[in-house]
């Protein structure tokens, strides 16, 4: 039963439209050799920088069925570590002409498995070297990856956004020689160092951010 839910959300992963996010500042490479682990605290947006990968990659002429996409705060993928093997069975099963050598794996936040070093660490070794992971705990520093990983990974740090993020977000154009220009950045800047730069809440009305930010809080 659990690897017809794997292939169910697979699939659904693959007859997904398109997403149109916002393009980070950060130069994350497709093709490195290495596991790429992308971290940082929670609501930074890594969900969202994998997602961009994956449309660059699609966009570069890989077809979306050599690419599996898995979040694992999806409460389908009640997995135990032992069960990971299922995720590769689900994968090839479903298409299983592809050379696994050539596909891209996008674990997200895969952080809330037990021991699943041992599994990307195999699935590099015998599989394929184009492997994504995001994390965001205590336990996902991107020291304690690279002992995991034994050398294998290369780690990238998401923050929130940076003003100049924070700008091209709220679609202003910056043009320091426009004093109407300037006067919009300086509101932009009062606003950016008032609420911060989460993604997520950057364009709620003020109540529904500070409600949100409490929520968040609480869920630590």
């Amino acid at each position: 039963m659990k690897k017809e839910m794997l292939k169910q959300i697979i699939r659904d992963f693959h007859l997904a439209t398109p997403s149109n996010l916002f393009e980070r500042d950060l130069n994350v490479p497709l093709s490195s050799g290495k596991i790429v682990s992308i971290i940082g605290v929670r609501r930074s947006g890594k969900t969202s920088v994998i997602l961009n990968l994956i449309e660059k990659l699609i966009k570069n002429g890989i077809n979306k069925q050599k690419i599996l996409y898995l979040n694992f705060e999806d409460e389908r993928l009640d997995l135990e570590t032992g069960e990971l093997d299922l995720i590769l069975q689900a994968f090839r099963e479903l298409s299983p002409d592809l050379n696994l050598k050539e596909c891209y794996l996008f674990f997200d936040e895969i952080q809330n498995i037990e021991n699943w070093e041992k599994f990307v660490r195999r699935v590099y070794d015998s599989g394929t070297k184009n492997i994504f992971i995001t994390g965001s705990n205590s336990k996902f520093l991107s020291s304690d990856i690279a002992t995991s990983l034994r050398g294998r990974a290369l780690s990238y740090e998401v923050f929130p956004l940076s003003f100049k993020e924070y700008l091209n977000f709220n679609k202003v154009v910056v043009d320091l020689y426009s004093s109407k220009s300037v006067a919009k950045i300086n509101n932009y800047l009062i606003k950016y160092l008032n609420n911060g730069g989460f993604p997520e809440v950057v364009s709620y009305e003020d109540s529904l951010r500070e409600k949100t930010v409490i929520l968040w809080s609480d869920m630590k």
